[in-house]
């Protein structure tokens, strides 16, 4: 939500956060840009906007690390600076380093992605969840519901003991139908990864991706993050923002977002992934695994608004403009994260806020055009529109993912949706996408998919509501 203040007024709220925040600080052996500073009064402004403690910043320059910058605080009961080389939890982020491991297990021949994961988990055996392929799992086309549980069993073993454990209720349509995000479905491709590589989830990804790519801070492991340089993650309380507490922890999901990681080393696995798996002269994954990693497989409604996107292994994939674009974002209690590529300028963006994440555009968007001269091209929006009788009565209908219900009903000629006692304005913009407006807020996008001359899924927040 915008709030209109004066000139005046914004200043001062500005200026007093930044004397709190105080000077950012430029991570080791990196040159300062001459648009350092101009990218430095953008952060600063984000945090205070958005109320974040602090962030930290890397920057990609053709194919080299060009700036990494920590910004505000780490913590704001110690009053600890943020620091470039600070750990923070990276959210969904971590689901690039998921689907790069599995990559090069594949590349290895060690698993194969496309054949049912009970053939490789014979515990799943006569079970429809084992009848999924992990490709399907990890471009989340499996059928799965979604949960995300920040709070669960710890000890590595818990990755097996609750995938073994997981039943055919997960589904909420058909396997291969469309993308729906799901996080048990990354946590199941992690522990398929355990079985077929032999070792457990967090060693397959040091071995395979982190330390190649000398990424030597970054762990699974909370006791490992404790003992380097750290930012705790905060959420906003009756005082403030406070942290959060006790620190999230469920290592049964941590293929699906529980990394720890710094801003400069992410930097690292950008570079290496933009130049076929080379970094510092030498090759961290095999090129082979980052075409497997990079590619689009499935269609993803609406993602991160790019032009034709798709999900490959744990990023969206698409253009803007000219320009390829590799994105994920990510948000775990307390934390959230922004990690994107422009490939063919060999250009990159990391920001990590251990706090809300509504100034990570700004940052981001200042970073590229300010380091690259890249900008998002202006788009001219459809202007929203009552749906005509066809489209009213291709949408009309009931749908389900699990417990999570929209309704759509039509109402004097007009469309309205309804979820959780709560009943929203329907508009269309264009033929496939609605624009859905709650009684109070902000309106947001739902996409539809049509089959046979009715919507079959609507998708919301990218996840798919199969119609019921």
């Amino acid at each position: 939500m915008l709030i209109s203040r004066s000139p005046i007024a914004v200043a001062t709220v500005v200026l007093a956060i930044a004397a709190r925040i105080g000077h950012a600080q430029a991570a080791p052996g990196t040159t300062t840009p001459s648009w350092a500073p101009r990218l430095d009064s953008v952060a600063r402004v984000a945090l205070a906007t958005s109320k974040a403690p602090g962030a930290t910043v890397a920057v990609v320059v053709d194919g080299k690390l060009a700036y990494a910058q920590g910004y505000g605080l780490a913590n704001v009961e110690t009053q600890q600076r943020m620091t470039a080389d600070m750990l923070l939890r990276v959210g969904s982020v971590t689901k690039m380093f998921t689907g790069t491991m599995l990559a090069e297990l594949a590349e290895q021949q060690r698993i194969d992605m496309s054949v049912p994961i009970a053939d490789i988990v014979p515990s799943l055996k006569g079970k429809k969840v084992g009848a999924v392929t992990t490709q399907q799992l990890m471009t989340h086309s499996a059928g799965w519901l979604d949960n995300a549980v920040a709070y669960g069993r710890m000890g590595e073993g818990a990755l097996g003991e609750v995938m073994r454990e997981v039943g055919d209720t997960l589904f909420y349509t058909e396997p291969g139908r469309t993308f729906s995000y799901s996080n048990p479905s990354i946590s199941m491709a992690g522990y398929v990864a355990e079985v077929a590589g032999k070792q457990r989830f967090a060693a397959l990804v040091e071995s395979l991706v982190m330390r190649p790519a000398a990424m030597k801070l970054s762990t699974f492991k909370p006791l490992e993050a404790l003992t380097y340089p750290i930012a705790m993650g905060h959420q906003a309380g009756a005082n403030g923002m406070q942290m959060v507490r006790p620190m999230t922890e469920n290592t049964a999901q941590w293929a699906a977002g529980f990394l720890f990681a710094t801003a400069p080393e992410l930097a690292r696995f950008a570079i290496a992934l933009m130049n076929g798996g080379m970094i510092d002269g030498a090759q961290a994954f095999s090129a082979g695994a980052v075409r497997r990693v990079t590619t689009g497989y499935v269609a993803h409604p609406g993602g991160s608004g790019l032009d034709s996107a798709m999900y490959g292994y744990g990023l969206v994939v698409g253009r803007s403009g000219k320009d390829r674009v590799w994105t994920h974002g990510g948000a775990i209690n307390g934390y959230n994260a922004s990690v994107t590529m422009l490939p063919d300028r060999k250009a990159a963006v990391i920001v990590l806020v251990n706090g809300p994440g509504s100034g990570i555009d700004a940052i981001e968007s200042a970073a590229l055009q300010l380091a690259v001269g890249y900008a998002q091209p202006k788009v001219t929006a459809a202007v929203p529109r009552d749906a005509n009788a066809a489209e009213r009565a291709a949408l009309v209908g009931r749908y389900v993912q699990g417990r999570n219900v929209l309704e759509v009903r039509e109402q004097d000629g007009a469309l309205k949706m309804l979820q959780g006692g709560i009943t929203m304005t329907v508009k269309m913009v264009g033929t496939q996408e609605l624009e859905v407006t709650p009684p109070q807020g902000a309106p947001r996008r739902v996409y539809a998919r049509t089959d046979n001359g009715k919507a079959a899924y609507l998708y919301a927040g990218s996840r798919a509501f199969a119609r019921q």
